[in-house]
């Protein structure tokens, strides 16, 4: 069986809450981010190729908003809210794969 996406990007919007030890995705934007990217997604007509996700932890916390985008397996780190274009891009060079 043939998976249904050809690209799979997951972008962590872990909440850890205002007090938790560790930083969290959700509180730099992450879902903004991801919404984005989402939305951007769509817009070029990658819906039915590409799933974005959100995410728990993917343990890189103190590198700000992460994401991973598969199959690639290629990570981004150090992510902001106003980086969506950077993720579809990368998306883009996945699906050309």
């Amino acid at each position: 069986m043939e998976p249904k996406f050809k690209a799979h990007l997951f972008v962590c919007t872990n909440d850890r809450g205002p007090n938790g030890k560790r930083p969290s995705c959700a509180h730099r934007g992450a879902q903004e981010l991801r919404d984005k990217v989402k939305a951007a997604c769509h817009s070029r007509g990658f819906g039915k190729e590409v799933r974005v996700n959100s995410s728990g932890c993917l343990d890189q916390c103190e590198q700000g908003i992460s994401a991973v985008l598969y199959p690639s397996g290629r990570w981004f780190f150090n992510l902001e809210s106003g980086d969506a274009d950077q993720l579809v891009a990368a998306v883009e060079e996945e699906l050309k794969k």
